[in-house]
């Protein structure tokens, strides 16, 4: 167990350093392609869509949750997105929002255990959240604009959802220069304004050129579930090793449930035997500056002990194999401390 947490501090270490030096490329990033993008995604560690689509780390603002399942009538959530469209708003931006669901071609086993690997159902949930969003920013408005987006994971490609029902799926694109994907963006989002197209595209590059690095060097053992980190808050972006951790947000009123559906796959990954026993529940919560560090030490501690009652209801026998941990995370670094 000290093993495993000395990993997940050396993975925070590695990736704060990392985020610390793209600084000036994320300013130039935003510089060019000002658009905020933020991204609705499941709890899945082996969705990270920064690798997935070559993007710098902190363009792409993600929320997560068990399977990708998401309600703008949820009080935090509510609050949190539309602090980010406003903040946008702000600086003259308009905002692309990534509604997404992920399966597997090979295995339907290696897709989203959230929705018990049915993908039809979460393909139904993530489209019915990105129509919320149009109800409630306004179809026809030319700031906040949602897109439906399907995730295969064997290949880390993109399946585009168009608005007029047509379907494109990056993996099998034959026509890959600009022209022609600007043009396809255009067919399948005839409404998107021109600025949102243009800050569109790198992602939709991005992706191709990693979906041959995908094919090239994904390993099998890569693809499957095998997560034994339970992941419970914010600030998670740094924590991307393939199929190490379950990660739940903090939006879902009823979050006991998305925390015990990510606990009971930790289990079943240990009576599969794909991993040996041993889970850590990480809570984490995410400051700004200092001011706010007092009040987000509370959340992260309160994440914790929660997470710990949950499973302890739910799954007694994990309690002797468990150790839950308490972190800060600073926004300007993705650097996190342990608290408790």
């Amino acid at each position: 167990m000290e093993s495993k947490i000395n990993l997940l501090v050396e993975l925070n270490k590695k990736h704060s350093e990392l985020f610390c030096s793209q600084k000036l490329e994320r300013d130039l990033y935003r510089a060019k392609h000002p658009t905020n993008v933020v991204a609705f995604k499941c709890m899945d560690g082996r969705i990270h869509l920064p690798v997935i689509t070559e993007t710098p780390l902190g363009i792409i603002s993600p929320y997560r949750n068990m399977g990708g399942r998401f309600d703008l009538g949820w009080p935090l959530l509510n609050v949190s997105f539309d602090d980010a469209v406003t903040r946008a708003v702000q600086k003259g931006a308009r905002t692309l929002v990534l509604v997404t669901y992920h399966f597997s071609k090979g295995d339907v086993h290696r897709g989203c255990a959230g929705f018990n690997y049915d993908c039809g159902a979460s393909k139904k949930s993530t489209a019915a959240f990105r129509d919320q969003i149009r109800r409630i920013y306004g179809v026809e408005n030319q700031v906040v604009f949602p897109v439906l987006i399907g995730i295969e994971t064997d290949n880390d490609s993109l399946i585009l959802h168009g608005d007029n029902e047509e379907v494109v799926d990056l993996a099998v694109l034959n026509e890959k220069d600009e022209e022609s994907l600007i043009s396809m963006i255009h067919r399948l989002f005839p409404n998107m304004p021109e600025r949102i197209v243009s800050d569109f595209l790198p992602i939709i590059v991005g992706n191709l050129n990693q979906i041959g690095e995908t094919k090239k060097h994904k390993l099998e053992a890569q693809l499957v579930h095998g997560e034994w980190v339970l992941a419970v808050g914010k600030g998670f972006d740094w924590l991307h090793t393939p199929n190490m951790a379950m990660i739940v947000g903090p939006y879902d009123p009823n979050i006991g449930e998305p925390i015990k559906t990510a606990a009971g796959i930790i289990k079943s990954n240990w009576e599969s035997g794909r991993i040996e026993k041993g889970v850590v529940v990480l809570a984490s919560a995410l400051y700004g500056d200092a001011a706010d560090r007092a009040k987000t030490q509370e959340r992260a501690i309160f994440m914790k002990k929660l997470s710990e009652d949950i499973i302890t209801q739910n799954y007694p026998e994990m309690n002797d194999y468990m150790n839950s941990i308490a972190v800060v995370v600073n926004s300007s670094t993705m650097k996190m401390e342990v608290i408790e």
